[in-house]
């Protein structure tokens, strides 16, 4: 009987610890503030636009496409150029839901390849300054993204808090704290800033 007594009481405090440990653990998970996430996401759907509307913006605007040398219509140059950029969109738009969700491997290359195009944010600049000499203004956006919005990206996706949360965080979670209206405010810049992107490469690429 004693014996019985005793195995069921220690069974109690082992549940008891791991009901701790778990509270713990959720209660850490709620405390971290991870950094960047909202504008890494913002940044990634915004390629997704420029990708999906660029093919059309150069058909309204008349401009050149590289894909009529295959001598189509400027409708169908528009249709293939578009479906062509499409599983390209795709792969980018799942690569930013995999930020939200907080999917360990993403992390890494966010900052990776925000990290480069903060470079490339050098040469829209000579073409900032090539193009503003016509009257062409537009390459202040490219500029002001890859310069600006790209390092910050970077530096706030390295911070120790950030890591942390990538490391330890579970994908309901994540889903979670970046869900309600959080997705559609972004979605919302993401549509402005791909939108303006898309314009500025369009027009600074045909002058």
């Amino acid at each position: 009987m004693e014996k019985n007594l005793l195995k069921e009481v220690q069974q109690s405090d082992k549940v008891s610890q791991e009901v701790s440990k778990k509270e713990a653990e959720i209660s850490e998970q709620t405390e971290l503030k991870p950094q960047g996430i909202g504008m890494a996401v913002a940044f990634d759907w915004g390629l997704v636009v420029q990708l999906l509307v660029t093919p059309f913006l150069t058909l309204l605007l008349g401009e050149s496409n590289v894909f009529q040398a295959f001598k189509l219509s400027p409708v169908m140059t528009a249709l293939v150029s578009w479906l062509i950029s499409l599983p390209f969109a795709g792969l980018i738009a799942v690569f930013g839901e995999g930020v939200r969700r907080g999917w360990r491997w993403t992390r890494p290359l966010q900052v990776g390849f925000n990290a480069l195009a903060f470079f490339g944010g050098f040469y829209a600049l000579y073409n900032l300054w090539q193009v503003s000499k016509h009257g062409n203004y537009w390459s202040v956006v490219t500029a002001t993204i890859l310069l600006i919005f790209s390092p910050l990206i970077a530096w706030r996706l390295s911070r120790p808090v950030t890591k942390q949360w990538f490391a330890t965080v579970k994908s309901g979670e994540a889903r979670k704290r970046h869900g309600g209206f959080w997705p559609w405010l972004i979605l919302i810049w993401s549509i402005i800033g791909g939108l303006l992107q898309a314009i500025a490469a369009t027009i600074s690429t045909a002058r």
